[in-house]
C-alpha cells in the first residue's frame, strides 16, 4: 500500500527547500507571518519585507500542505519585483524561483535561479534552488556540479550537507548518506526526520525510532514527525498506536497524503471498510488539487490508481503527466510500475532501466524492478532484483507509506 510511488521530498521528495533553515515543524498561528503581512500592507514597496513574506509562506506551505500559501508566496515575490526590478533585486527573483520550484515548475525555477545567481554570485539560495531543480529534472551530473559549488562555500552547513546526503542516497550509497546526516547537529527536527527516513528504508527500525522520537521532542506538535512515526509503528505492527498518530497528524494538518496513509494502514490490516472513507477523502482532495491546475499530486494519483483503487489506464495517464514536469529516477519508477500494471511489460522494463540508472538502493524500487523484469521475460534478473530488495530492507513487505 502506497500513498506515492515517488520518494518523499521529502515529497517529495525531494529536497524541496532552499538555503534558509527548513521550517520549524509544528505550530499553528505564526506571529512572523502576521508581522510581515502587516508590514507589506503598510508599505507595499518594502521589497525586503515582501521577500521575507514569500519565504515565510513557503515555510508554512511545507509544514501544512496548504497550497493557498503558495499563491501568497508568489504574490509577495512578484510585488517585490514590481517594486525593484530583478537586476537590483536578486532576492526577489530568488523568492519567485522558489515559488516556481514549489509549484513543480522546475524548468522555470531553474532559469530564474540561474539568472539570480548571475546577478549576485554570493546568492547561495539561488544556487541551491538551481541544484534542486536540476535534481527534479533528472540532470544529475549538473546537480552534482551545482552542489559541489555550494560545498566549496561551506561544506559543513546543514542545508549543504543534506543535499550531499541526498546525492549519496540517489547514487546508491546509503551508509554515506547516513554518515553525512549524522554529522549535522541534531538541533532541527527536519534533519532528524531525513535521517530517520533512510534508517527506515534500510530496515533499521530501532534507529529510525530514535530519530523520530528526537524530532518529536524538538517539535511535539509536528504533523510530519507524527506522520513518520505513525508509518514506523505500522511497520512494527503496533497498529493502534499508528492509527492514533495518524489521526493526530490529520487533526493538525488534514493533508490528503496523511488521509491516504491512514486508509492504507487500515487496508494493510485487512479492514477495507475502515480504509474506504479515508481513501475517498484523499482521492477527492487529489483530484480537486489537480483540477485547480496544481501539479503536486500527479504522482500521488499514479500511485493511488496503481495500488489502492486499481485503474491501470488512469494510473498511466497521471504517471505520464508527472513525467512531463520531472524526469527523476522516481518519476521513471512510477511510470514503470504503471506500465507494468497496464500489462505493457517491455515498455515497463525500459522505464525501469531509467529508474535504476544511478544504482539507487531503494527496496521498493528493486521490488518493482523484480516484478517488471520477470514479466518482461528476464526471470533471472527479476529474481536478482527481488533478492536485492530483501537485502536492502528485510522489512520492505511491512507497512510503508513513504515510497
Amino acid at each position: 500500500m502506497s500513498r506515492s510511488i515517488a520518494v518523499r521530498a521529502v515529497s517529495a521528495g525531494l529536497l524541496a527547500w532552499a538555503w534558509a533553515a527548513p521550517p520549524a515543524l509544528g505550530g499553528a498561528v505564526d506571529p512572523a507571518l502576521r508581522f510581515l503581512e502587516n508590514r507589506v500592507q503598510q508599505d507595499p514597496l518594502d521589497f525586503i519585507a515582501q521577500n521575507r513574506l514569500s519565504a515565510k509562506c513557503i515555510d508554512l506551505l511545507r509544514e501544512t500542505g496548504d497550497l493557498s500559501f503558495l499563491g501568497r508566496a508568489a504574490k509577495a515575490a512578484r510585488a517585490s519585483l514590481d517594486s525593484v526590478p530583478e537586476d537590483r533585486n536578486p532576492g526577489g527573483l530568488t523568492a519567485l524561483a522558489l515559488t516556481e520550484f514549489e509549484s513543480h515548475h522546475f524548468s522555470q525555477a531553474l532559469g530564474m535561479a540561474r539568472r539570480a545567481y548571475r546577478i549576485d554570485p554570493r546568492n547561495l539560495s539561488a544556487l541551491a534552488i538551481a541544484g534542486d531543480a536540476q535534481l527534479e529534472l533528472g540532470d544529475y551530473p549538473e546537480a552534482k556540479a551545482t552542489y559541489a559549488k555550494l560545498a566549496k562555500s561551506n561544506k559543513t552547513a546543514p542545508p549543504i550537507v543534506a543535499r550531499l546526503a541526498r546525492l549519496a542516497e540517489l547514487g546508491g550509497d546509503n551508509p554515506k548518506a547516513i554518515a553525512l546526516l549524522k554529522s549535522i547537529p541534531q538541533e532541527q527536527a527536519w534533519f532528524l526526520l531525513r535521517l530517520g527516513e533512510i534508517y527506515f528504508r534500510t530496515g533499521q527500525l530501532e534507529a529510525a525510532d530514535t530519530q523520530y522520537q528526537a524530532a518529536l521532542k524538538l517539535a511535539p506538535e509536528s504533523a510530519p514527525a507524527l506522520d513518520h512515526l505513525a508509518e514506523l509503528r505500522g511497520a512494527q505492527a503496533r497498529y493502534d498506536e499508528s492509527i492514533a498518530l495518524y489521526r493526530k497528524a490529520i487533526d493538525k494538518t488534514p493533508r490528503a497524503e496523511y488521509q491516504q496513509a491512514l486508509g492504507d494502514l487500515y487496508a494493510f490490516m485487512g479492514k477495507p471498510d475502515e480504509a474506504k472513507p479515508w481513501h475517498e477523502r484523499a482521492l477527492a482532495a487529489y483530484l480537486e488539487s489537480v483540477g485547480q491546475g496544481n501539479a503536486h499530486y500527479l504522482h500521488h494519483l499514479a500511485g493511488f490508481y496503481s495500488d489502492v483503487r486499481e485503474n491501470p489506464a488512469e494510473a498511466l495517464r497521471w504517471a505520464r503527466k508527472d513525467l512531463e514536469i520531472r524526469h527523476s529516477l522516481y518519476a521513471y519508477d512510477t511510470l514503470a510500475w504503471t506500465l507494468y500494471k497496464s500489462g505493457q511489460f517491455a515498455e515497463a522494463r525500459d522505464a525501469m532501466k531509467q529508474a535504476l540508472a544511478l544504482g539507487t538502493q531503494d527496496a521498493h524500487m528493486r521490488y518493482h524492478a523484480g516484478l517488471v523484469y520477470s514479466r518482461a521475460g528476464d526471470l533471472k534478473q527479476g529474481q536478482a532484483y527481488l533478492k536485492q530488495a530483501m537485502a536492502i530492507n528485510p522489512y520492505y513487505n511491512a507497512f510503508h507509506a513513504h515510497r
